[in-house]
């Protein structure tokens, strides 16, 4: 059986390479990211993370919706799964090393917001659209993902993208400030991105403090809001993808 995710190490740094061609979200992916993860966090050689993919087309495109819309699913499987994902960003956004997206694709919907809540993004030129299609698909923002979002996207952007579903290239990504900084190709991208990624050796406690308090208003949106509204929307949003 393929992995889902590939795991392989170059010196301090962890790569994991997404491994399929559409790179969707489902429970599979979420659990396999989750146990890579956890042996990196094991590995105390280990400085750094990069979230790559294999496809020659895309990153992410985000929720699994073939999965979602399954008639085998309920609603407290939906809600079950909103949740979990939830739960991987907030391990992301406090994991104890940084964890840097190389974007070398397509990266839509819950992938776009996976790549804000790395703490890195860097992107390629020649090929990749990004992208929030919420608005067209029928799958809301969960409360908490405002907030990661923003850390990576000003306010005034989001919202054109968000509530138009525009596709916008590395270029653009650039000019507002998403990515760190693009690349003519593949090669250059995955090449500039490790070099980056090598360059650190940060003592892990410092770095997961820091984090968590950059990141707090994403921590207490999560705890205060989320449960509730996944709660609230998943029969409403199973019943809609039943229909489509």
């Amino acid at each position: 059986m393929t992995a889902l995710i590939k795991i392989t190490t170059e010196q301090n740094v962890a790569i994991l390479t997404m491994n399929t061609a559409e790179n969707r979200h489902n429970p599979s992916f979420i659990a396999e990211l989750n146990q890579h993860l956890d042996s990196i966090e094991a590995n105390g050689d280990i400085n750094a993370v990069v979230l790559t993919s294999s496809s020659d087309k895309s990153w992410s495109l985000g929720i699994d919706l073939q999965w979602m819309a399954s008639s085998d699913n309920t609603p407290a499987v939906i809600a079950d799964f909103m949740n979990s994902i939830g739960q991987l960003f907030k391990r992301i956004v406090t994991f104890p090393m940084p964890i840097i997206a190389a974007l070398n694709g397509h990266t839509y919907g819950n992938g776009s917001v996976l790549a804000c809540a790395c703490d890195f993004r860097f992107m390629k030129s020649d090929k990749g659209f990004f992208c929030f299609p919420e608005v067209d698909v029928l799958v809301p923002f969960v409360p908490s993902m405002f907030p990661i979002i923003n850390k990576a996207i000003n306010p005034q952007f989001f919202n054109r993208l968000a509530m138009s579903g525009q596709r916008v290239d590395a270029h653009k990504l650039l000019q507002q400030n998403v990515v760190e900084a693009i690349f003519a190709d593949e090669q250059a991208l995955q090449t500039g991105v490790l070099e980056f990624a090598q360059s650190f050796n940060k003592n892990r406690w410092i770095y997961a403090q820091n984090k968590t308090q950059i990141n707090k208003l994403i921590l207490d949106v999560m705890a205060a809001q989320d449960s509730a509204f996944i709660e609230n929307i998943s029969t409403l949003l199973w019943k809609k993808l039943q229909q489509k």
